[in-house]
């Protein structure tokens, strides 16, 4: 290795810790610090499917006790597009409860001020997590009940400047959205860095992305599946796969290493990778309805976003319902990642 390419003194060049982790409401208080990193933000969403065979993912994203509102995506009308409900959703601050038992957002201050003043169309929000059970609930925009899974995956990189440690958990879950009946998998995600930087601010969005594919699927089996597979520049890699059957959990893989090779259209847009780690390769491919158009316009530096879904080469089990988000951006992709 020459010198200019030598990490200075504690430094690790963003090369990850990766492994999966039992969820525990009692260990993912808001003021609990891991590694020396205070919780900065947290994210519930969803990846739903109904009995017309449409498609649809909900986001909310929590930092302290405020809440900007809900993406409400759906496929139907030929791409993943945000429904015109997106704007009746709660936003602003929320009345928060953290205890060992239970974590709660709920009652929107807004809508306590009384008629006239409050939003007359604002949906009311209650989500409530425990150690057994999730309650996501948005009145006729969202309501989903279900059973975490055994196992999160998770990932550390120790940098002194600008550290960074991710996880997520996977949740069953059936409800309505849009009133309609749906069925799929709730995520629990969290992130810990340096008190202060908004997720959109730090260094892995702003300089070390390239990819992030997170992907579930319900199988035949009944085994729950779920990943990240995320590429960076330098040494940050997360290879994490978990599975739950029968409330017993399964590591599939966890490693931090994983080779890329992206299908990069003339549109920009990334419809296929091939994400290989410990000799296993996982194949993420877009659905035809899957470009998140107006999510992506909200975003800036590149981003792109499409949907669909990510399996195991060789895996013969079929998936009863799936769904990969793939997030990317596509000027940090060498030339030599890029397959035709």
């Amino acid at each position: 290795m020459s010198n200019s390419l030598v990490p200075e003194f504690a430094e690790f060049d963003f090369h990850t810790v990766v492994g999966p982790f039992r969820p525990r409401v009692a260990n993912m208080q808001p003021t609990s610090t891991y590694h020396g990193l205070g919780m900065q933000v947290q994210y519930t969403y969803a990846y739903l499917g109904d009995d017309q065979g449409n498609s649809y993912v909900v986001e909310r994203k929590y930092m302290g006790s405020m809440t900007g509102g809900l993406y409400l995506m759906c496929n139907e009308l030929g791409t993943l597009g945000l429904r015109p409900e997106t704007s009746l959703s709660a936003r602003g601050e929320l009345r928060r409860t953290s205890t060992p038992e239970m974590r709660r957002w709920a009652d929107p201050v807004i809508q306590r001020i009384g008629e006239g003043l409050a939003p007359a169309d604002e949906r009311p929000l209650l989500v409530e997590i425990t150690d057994t059970s999730v309650l996501w609930d948005e009145g006729d925009l969202l309501h989903l009940e279900g059973t975490p899974g055994a196992l999160g995956v998770q990932g550390y990189a120790p940098m002194p400047n600008d550290p960074w440690f991710y996880s997520s958990y996977p949740n069953r879950v059936s409800g309505t959205v849009l009133g309609r009946p749906c069925r799929g998998i709730m995520v629990v995600e969290t992130g810990y860095w340096k008190h202060g930087v908004e997720p959109k601010e730090a260094e892995f969005y702003q300089k070390l992305e390239r990819s992030f594919n997170a992907f579930g699927n319900l199988l035949d089996d009944g085994t729950m599946q779920w990943g990240y597979l995320v590429r960076g520049d330098r040494g940050l890699c997360v290879a994490a796969v978990v599975e739950d059957l029968d409330g017993v959990g399964k590591v599939v893989l966890a490693n931090n290493e994983l080779d890329c090779r992206y299908r990069v259209e003339e549109s920009g847009q990334i419809h296929y990778a091939d994400q290989e780690s410990a000799g296993q390769v996982w194949e993420y491919r877009s659905d035809k309805t899957g470009h998140m158009d107006a999510f992506e316009a909200s975003r800036w530096a590149g981003y792109g976003s499409m949907a669909g879904i990510t399996t195991r080469r060789g895996d013969d089990r079929k998936v009863e319902f799936g769904y990969g988000w793939f997030e990317y951006f596509r000027d940090r992709i060498p030339a030599e990642q890029r397959i035709s």
